[in-house]
């Protein structure tokens, strides 16, 4: 009974702390994979396990479903934590917080754009700009500026 039991704790745990990664990172990501990827999550653990629950056995049957509670938990847990991570802008430094203000029409100030922390960064400008200095159309410094331009203009 022991057993069954350090076998559930140790596989919920896992299980929650994968679905408060998976969550999390859901929520700070600036790219739509939210749907994409719970959907393929949950088809993974819930559907699959869930297809051959009725051939386990009762012990089995609770480690399946206390596996399915954890991620689910933890998916929920971490996409929570991750919003108000961003919505509250945590990770960034208390001198660039809320620097964006927009006026509303109504004489009151609201929060900008929202600041996602996992974005994609394109690098066709910075291949253009590599391009361009390897074939000595530009020199090291206007290589330097364009790039300081073209990687700092997705913060402002």
């Amino acid at each position: 009974m022991s057993d069954h039991r350090s076998v559930i704790a140790t596989l919920s745990v896992g299980l929650f702390a994968l679905g408060v990664l998976v969550g999390t990172l859901v929520a700070l990501s600036a790219q739509s994979l939210a749907q994409a990827v719970i959907a393929l999550l949950f088809a993974m653990f819930g559907g699959s396990l869930l297809a051959l629950f009725q051939k386990l056995a009762v012990p089995e049957q609770i480690k399946v479903a206390a596996g399915i509670l954890a991620i689910s938990l933890g998916t929920l847990a971490g996409v929570y934590s991750g919003i108000f991570v961003t919505e509250h802008q945590i990770l960034t430094p208390t001198s660039r917080r809320f620097t964006q203000q927009l006026d509303d029409g109504k004489g009151k100030t609201t929060k900008g754009q929202t600041y996602l922390y996992l974005r994609e960064n394109s690098l066709n400008k910075v291949n253009e700009i590599d391009q361009k200095y390897r074939t000595k159309l530009l020199s090291p410094e206007e290589a330097y500026e364009q790039l300081h331009s073209a990687l700092t203009e997705d913060q402002k």
